[in-house]
C-alpha cells in the first residue's frame, strides 16, 4: 500500500482561487496534444498541489490531525458514540488514510516536483523552497509514527516499492541539516520562483504577500530557520547537544521577527472545498464539542480568548461548558452528555474562509522563551520572549487591545514565574495552536508534559495514558513486511505506548 502504487498525475488544475498560474498565450502545444493521454505536471503545479493539500484537505485534517491530536491534546472533545480514538483506542482506516495521502499523495507530488528541478542551476530557489516544505512534512510525519520510510520513499518508480523503514534518531539530524542547506543556498541573484504557486509567499492571494525574489527567498529562509528551530527543540531530551547547536545555528542565521513573516495558508472559502478552511468543514459535521480541559484552563486564566475559543451553549444559555474526554459510547447516548448541552468551537474557526497559521511568530517567541531558559539564546530573557508570544498569541485570537494583554500577563498562572517558566512556556503554546496546529501541541505535550491533561475515564488500549504516537497500517504487515518488523525491531512494540525516540 506504501509505495507499490505509482501514481498517473493528472494535469493539475488545482481549482484553488489562489492559483492563478499563467497560461500560455500560444496554445499550439495544448492545440496538437493528446487529450485521451496524461500530460506531466509542471514543477508550479506539483508544487501548489503539495502546499494546499499539504496543509490538509478537509478528510486529511479529520482523520490525520482532528480526531487524534486535536483530541489528544484536549482541543476538543469527541461527542460521536462510534468514534473511539478520544478513547484512546487506534482506528486502522483512519491512520491508514492519513499515512496513504502523504506517501501516495501530495508528499509524492513535492517529490516530482523536486525531481524536476533538481539538478538545474537555473531553478535552485524553487528546489530549496521544495525541500524545506519537505521537511515541514516529514516532522509531522515521523513525530506521529516515528520510524518512517524517509531516506527511500517515493522511489516506487525505481522499483524500490517496498523502502525500509529509518530510524527516527538518524531522520531528525537529517532534517535539520536540510534546512539549514536549504536556507543557505537560495539564490537572491537568480530570478527562478514558484510565482503565484508560492502560495505562502508569493501568490497575490497569499496572507502576506511578497513579489520580489529577494523578499520571497527572505521569507522561506526565515520560515527554514524557524521550521529548524521547532525541530531542534523537539530534542532537548533526547539529543541536547545537537539541538543547542541547531538552535544557537538557527537563531544566528534569523527566525522570524513579526507575523508578518508567519507561514499562513490563506483560505478563500467558496464552494470549491480545497478552498475552505479544513478545521471548519470538518466542525460542520458536528462530531466534536470543545474540550472541558480547554475551557478549564481559559476559565481559571481569566483568558480573554474564551468567548473566541468556544461558543455559548445556546442562545438561551450563555455559558461556556466543555465536554470531558474519553467518554465511552454508552455515556455519550445519555441524557447527561447530549451534544447541545456543551460548547461547540467559536465562530471563527467554524468560518471556512478563517486562515490556517502553519509557523507563526508568536510560536517563534515561546521557542525563544525557552531557549533562553536553557541558555542558549542570549537574545532577551525568558520572561520578555514569554511576554511577547502571549502578546502574539492573543492578536492571532484577534485580541490586539494592549490594556487586554497588559491585564492578561498579570493573571494567577500567567504572569511569569522563573519556577514554573517551562510549563507557562508550553501552557501558552498550546493555547496559541488551538484551531490550527495540533500536531505541534500534540508532539510538545508528549516532549514536555505540559500542560497537565485530565485524565479520561477509560482505559482505551494505553490504560488511561495519553499516547505516544499512532500505530502503523496494518496493510504494511502485508505490503513491506521486512520493513515493518525491523521498525518494530528497532523502535519497539506497535502500539499506542511505545514512545518515539525524541519522546524518550
Amino acid at each position: 500500500m506504501l509505495l507499490s502504487v505509482v501514481r498517473c498525475l493528472p494535469r493539475i488544475a488545482l481549482s484553488v482561487a489562489l492559483v492563478a498560474l499563467a497560461g500560455c498565450t500560444d496554445r499550439f502545444e495544448e492545440i496538437n496534444s493528446d487529450p485521451t493521454k496524461t500530460g506531466e505536471a509542471s514543477p508550479d503545479m506539483l508544487f501548489a498541489r503539495a502546499l494546499k493539500y499539504g496543509t490538509l484537505y478537509d478528510n486529511d485534517q479529520q482523520v490525520g490531525e482532528h480526531l487524534h491530536a486535536n483530541m489528544w491534546v484536549q482541543y476538543f472533545a469527541n461527542s460521536t458514540p462510534s468514534f473511539s480514538t478520544d478513547r484512546y483506542e487506534s482506528n486502522d482506516q483512519w491512520a491508514t488514510t492519513f499515512w496513504n495521502s502523504f506517501y501516495s499523495g501530495y508528499g509524492m507530488d513535492l517529490q516530482q516536483a523536486i525531481r524536476q528541478v533538481q539538478g538545474q542551476p537555473g531553478e535552485v530557489n524553487k528546489l530549496s523552497q521544495a525541500r524545506i516544505w519537505r521537511a515541514f512534512l516529514f516532522q509531522r510525519v515521523t513525530d506521529y509514527w516515528g520510524d518512517v520510510p524517509y531516506f527511500s520513499a517515493f522511489e516506487g518508480a525505481a522499483g524500490l516499492v517496498r523502502p525500509p523503514y529509518d530510524r527516527q534518531q538518524t531522520i531528525y539530524p537529517h532534517l535539520l541539516q536540510e534546512l539549514q542547506a536549504a536556507a543557505a543556498a537560495l539564490n537572491d541573484s537568480r530570478e527562478d520562483s514558484f510565482g503565484a504557486s508560492d502560495l505562502l509567499y508569493a501568490n497575490p492571494g497569499s496572507a502576506f504577500p511578497v513579489s520580489s525574489v529577494a523578499e520571497i527567498n527572505q521569507r522561506w529562509r526565515r520560515f527554514a530557520n524557524s521550521l529548524r528551530l521547532r525541530a531542534a527543540m523537539r530534542l532537548t531530551t533526547a539529543y541536547p547537544a545537537l539541538a543547542e547547536q541547531h538552535v544557537r545555528e538557527a537563531l544566528a542565521a534569523g527566525v522570524m521577527t513579526r507575523h508578518q513573516e508567519s507561514a499562513v495558508m490563506k483560505n478563500t472559502g467558496g464552494s470549491i472545498r480545497i478552498n475552505q478552511n479544513p478545521l471548519a468543514v470538518v466542525l460542520g459535521f458536528g462530531d466534536c464539542r470543545i474540550s472541558a480541559t480547554l475551557i478549564d484552563y481559559l476559565t481559571r486564566y481569566h483568558d480573554p480568548r474564551l468567548t473566541v475559543f468556544a461558543d455559548a451553549v445556546s442562545a438561551s444559555n450563555p455559558a461556556r461548558v466543555g465536554l470531558p474526554n474519553g467518554l465511552s459510547a454508552t455515556q455519550l447516548t445519555t441524557r447527561e452528555y447530549t451534544p447541545a448541552s456543551f460548547s461547540q468551537a467559536g465562530s471563527r474557526y467554524r468560518t471556512i474562509t478563517n486562515d490556517l497559521n502553519l509557523l507563526t511568530y508568536a510560536e517563534v517567541c515561546f521557542l525563544r522563551a525557552e531557549a533562553c531558559l536553557r541558555g542558549w539564546d542570549a537574545t532577551g530573557t525568558a520572561e520578555q520572549w514569554y511576554n511577547a508570544g502571549v502578546r502574539e498569541a492573543l492578536a492571532l485570537a484577534g485580541i490586539t487591545d494592549p490594556d487586554v494583554a497588559a491585564a492578561y500577563l498579570q493573571e494567577p498562572g500567567v504572569r511569569f514565574m522563573p519556577a514554573r517558566a517551562l510549563e507557562q512556556i508550553i501552557t501558552q503554546k498550546w493555547l496559541s495552536l488551538f484551531g490550527h496546529n495540533g500536531f505541534e501541541a500534540y508532539a510538545e505535550y508528549r516532549r514536555t508534559g505540559f500542560p497537565i491533561l485530565q485524565a479520561i475515564r477509560n482505559p482505551g488500549e494505553t490504560n488511561g495514558q495519553v499516547p505516544r504516537r499512532l500505530r502503523y497500517p496494518q496493510a504494511e504487515q502485508r505490503l513491506n513486511p521486512t520493513a515493518y518488523h525491523n521498525a518494530l525491531a528497532q523502535q519497539g512494540p506497535d502500539a499506542l505506548t511505545t514512545p518515539v525516540w525524541w519522546d524518550k
